[in-house]
């Protein structure tokens, strides 16, 4: 009647997911090495199983990492700034000499 109730009544939908590409052999070979006690081994363009957090994970690394490269470039400027101003200094100093040597 007008489909009250049925919502109620019907099965909720499942999950199906089809393989595009499907290793037989690669999959034996995986299944045997778990067995022996020993991770499968990842195969070139497989992805490894995900796992919640693996992307925010990566990101804050990479952040620390690229925030790693800004503090070292930064000393690194830092220093080539401190040599120059002391560089600078003595330049000036032995300028400065010169010329009272020469009064």
């Amino acid at each position: 009647m007008f489909g009250i109730g049925q919502s109620i009544r019907r099965k909720p939908r499942q999950f199906s997911y089809n393989p595009r590409y499907y290793d037989a052999d690669a999959e034996a070979r995986n299944q045997r090495r778990i067995e022996l006690g020993h991770a499968p081994r990842e195969e070139d363009g497989q992805k490894k199983e995900y796992t919640p957090g693996d992307i925010l994970r990566a990101r804050s690394e990479q952040r620390a990492r690229q925030a790693e490269r800004n503090a070292a470039a930064r000393r690194k400027s830092n220093k080539a700034r401190m040599m120059f101003a002391l560089l600078l200094i003595v330049g000036l100093v032995l300028l400065v000499r010169s010329i009272m040597q020469t009064l």
